[in-house]
C-alpha cells in the first residue's frame, strides 16, 4: 500500500512513496477520511485540525447503569475492546469486572507470557527479560534487550489478559520517565522494568517511590550515583520533587532541592567491576560520601505542624534519604499531584475536580494508616458514575496501533516493523529523552496524523483476504469479513469486530458512500475496515 509524506508539527513520515496500481486512488481514500470524518483537515500539505468529540464540560452523573457501561470501562482500563472482554464484563458486571482487573496477579496469562519464553511455536524466546545485572554486563550490545523490552510490552498489550495491569505499567513508566537513549540507560532498563514499575504497579505508591530511587537505571540517568559530599549533584533532587511527588505548584524552594539532594548523597550504585559479581547493577549506600551535616527543609516539608523541618546531623546510614521520602510519599501535595495525572490519564484532561479530590483521599486513605494504595485510588476513581461522565480521549499512538492489533484477526511473528511504526508515530517505549515523560494531552498528539492512517491502511491486506504491508504482522480479513457480501453485511461486521455494536451513524454513512462508489471487490471491502479503523470513532475512546 502506498503511503503520504507529510509534516505536523515539525514531525515527519519521510518514507518514500511505493509505486503500486492503487497510488492515486488511496491519495484520494486517505483524504476522504480527513474531509469526511472531519478528524483532519486536507491531508497533503496542510497542518492537521482535531476537533473534540462534541461533550459538555462534564459533571459527575447522579445516578447510572453500570451494566450499561460495558463498552466504556473496557475502553478506558484495556487497549481495546475486544469481545472475550465484552463477554467477560457482561458475566461478571461492573464491580465484578473491574475487581477481575484489580486482581491481575490471579488472571492466567500464560498465553502472552509463553511467547516470550518461547513456548509457542514458531515464536523465538525473549533471551535478556529475565537476566541478572551481572548478566546484563556481560551483554555486548544493549541493543537486543531494548528490542526484546519494546517486544514484550508489544506482547502483553495485544495478547496479555493482565490489560489494567500493562496499563499502570505504562502509566508509571512515563511518571518515572527513563530514556534508554541516554548512555548506559538501555542497559539498566531491563532491571528496572521487572523490579520497580512491574513489581510496584499495582501495589504502593510509596513502594514504588522507593524502588525507583533505589535503582541503578534511575540513579544513572539523573546522575544521582554522582552525589557526594565533595560534589554534590541536584539533578535527582530537583526531578524528585518536580516529577515524581510534590510538583511545582507544591511551592518548594531552591533551597530545598539542595537539601534534598544533600540528604541523598551517597546513594549510588555498583558497577561493571564490583566483587563480588552478583552485586552489579544493585544499589549501594555509600556511607563515606554521604553529607553527615544539617539538613533544613522549608515548612512545606513539616506534615505535622509549622515551622522548617530539621534533619540531624549524623544520622544513622540511609536514614537522611529515607526521611526525605518518607515526607514525601505522605505529602498531600504528592497526593494531588498522583491523583491528578492519574485521573486525566484514565478519565480525560478535563476531568472534575471532585473527581480528583476523592482518589486524592484515597491515596491518603482518609488520614489513617498506610498511603499510597494504587487500587484503592483505582476505584474511587472507577465508579460508574464517573466513567460514565468521562469525556472521549485521543489514543495516543501505543495505544492506537495496540487497539487496532487486538480489534481484528492478526498474528504477529517479529515486531520489528511494529517498532519502527512506533519510532515514526513517535510513540516509541523508553524513548523520551526529558524525564517528564511522554506528554498525554490531545494538544501534543493531534497533530500527527499520517502515521496513524497509515499503520491502518498498512495492518490490512491491499487485495486478497490475508496479509497487509507490516512485516511480521499477518492479517486475516476473511476471516473478519467471511460469509458477507452487501454494503450493509459488511458494516454490521466492521461495527461487530471494531466498535462492538457502538459505532456511530457518521461513520457508518461515511464509509457506505464510499463502498456505493464501486463494485464491492475484495480490495474496497478491506479498505472499509481501514477506513473504520482511521475513523475518529476509533481514534477516540
Amino acid at each position: 500500500m502506498s503511503q503520504l509524506t507529510d509534516s505536523f508539527d515539525g514531525r515527519h513520515d519521510v518514507r518514500p512513496e511505493r509505486s503500486n496500481p492503487v497510488d492515486s486512488s488511496r491519495r484520494v481514500l486517505l483524504r476522504s477520511v480527513g474531509r469526511a470524518f472531519g478528524t483532519a483537515a486536507a491531508v497533503a500539505g496542510s497542518s492537521a485540525v482535531l476537533t473534540r468529540p462534541a461533550r459538555a464540560v462534564p459533571t459527575v452523573a447522579a445516578d447510572v447503569d453500570p451494566g450499561a457501561l460495558g463498552a466504556k470501562l473496557i475502553g478506558r482500563i484495556t487497549y481495546g475492546i475486544t469481545a472475550e472482554e465484552l463477554t467477560r464484563f457482561n458475566q461478571l458486571g461492573y464491580e465484578g469486572y473491574l475487581e477481575y482487573h484489580l486482581n491481575y496477579t490471579a488472571i492466567n496469562d500464560n498465553y502472552a507470557e509463553n511467547r516470550l519464553t518461547g513456548a509457542v511455536a514458531g515464536i523465538p524466546a525473549m533471551t535478556t527479560l529475565w537476566l541478572t545485572g551481572e548478566q546484563i554486563y556481560a551483554l555486548a550490545n544493549p541493543t537486543l534487550q531494548v528490542n526484546e523490552l519494546i517486544e514484550a510490552l508489544i506482547v502483553r498489550a495485544v495478547y496479555g489478559k493482565r490489560q489494567l495491569f500493562e496499563k499502570m505499567v505504562e502509566f508509571w513508566t512515563d511518571h518515572f520517565n527513563l530514556d534508554v537513549n541516554t548512555g548506559s540507560v538501555a542497559q539498566f532498563k531491563t532491571l528496572d522494568d521487572r523490579e520497580v514499575i512491574r513489581a510496584n504497579a499495582m501495589g504502593n505508591f510509596g513502594t514504588l517511590l522507593n524502588a525507583s530511587a533505589r535503582s541503578p537505571a534511575m540513579l544513572y540517568y539523573l546522575n544521582n550515583d554522582l552525589n557526594t559530599v565533595s560534589g554534590p549533584n541536584e539533578n535527582y533532587a530537583r526531578e524528585l520533587l518536580e516529577l515524581h511527588t510534590l510538583s511545582p505548584a507544591a511551592g518548594y524552594t531552591q533551597a530545598d532541592v539542595i537539601a534534598v539532594a544533600r540528604a541523598l548523597t551517597g546513594w549510588t550504585r555498583y558497577g561493571s567491576t564490583t566483587t563480588p559479581s552478583n552485586l552489579r547493577m544493585t544499589f549501594r549506600y555509600n556511607d563515606a560520601v554521604h553529607d553527615r551535616g544539617i539538613k533544613t527543609l522549608s515548612p512545606l516539608f513539616n506534615l505535622s505542624g509549622s515551622g522548617p523541618v530539621t534533619l540531624p546531623a549524623n544520622q544513622p546510614p540511609l536514614k537522611d534519604g529515607q526521611d526525605v521520602l518518607d515526607i514525601l510519599v505522605r505529602h498531600p501535595a504528592t497526593a494531588e499531584f498522583i491523583s491528578t495525572k492519574l485521573c486525566r490519564r484514565f478519565i480525560g484532561e478535563d476531568c472534575p475536580a471532585s473527581v480528583i479530590a476523592t482518589v486524592k483521599a484515597a491515596y491518603l486513605n482518609n488520614g489513617a494508616g498506610v498511603v499510597g494504595d494504587i487500587k484503592a485510588m483505582l476505584r474511587a476513581m472507577l465508579r460508574p458514575n464517573v466513567v460514565y461522565t468521562a469525556t472521549p480521549r485521543w489514543k495516543r499512538p501505543f495505544h492506537l496501533f495496540m487497539s487496532m492489533l487486538r480489534a481484528i484477526p492478526v498474528s504477529i511473528m517479529t515486531t520489528g516493523s511494529l517498532r519502527t511504526r512506533l519510532t515514526t508515530a513517535g510513540h516509541r517505549p523508553y524513548s523520551w529523552g526529558p524525564p517528564d515523560g511522554y506528554p498525554d494531552t490531545l494538544e501534543y498528539w493531534g497533530g500527527q496524523q499520517l502515521p496513524r492512517w497509515n499503520f491502518a491502511f498498512e495492518l490490512v491486506p491491499t487485495t486478497g483476504l490475508t496479509g497487509g504491508s507490516i512485516g511480521g504482522v499477518t492479517s486475516d480479513i476473511g476471516a473478519m469479513l467471511g460469509g458477507v457480501s452487501s454494503s450493509n453485511e459488511i458494516l454490521d461486521r466492521i461495527n461487530q469486530y471494531l466498535f462492538r455494536g457502538e459505532m456511530s451513524d457518521a461513520t457508518r454513512t461515511r464509509i457506505n458512500e464510499y463502498l456505493a462508489t464501486t463494485t464491492l471487490t475484495q480490495q474496497y471491502r478491506n479498505e472499509s475496515v481501514a477506513l473504520a479503523l482511521a475513523s475518529p470513532d476509533f481514534q477516540w475512546y
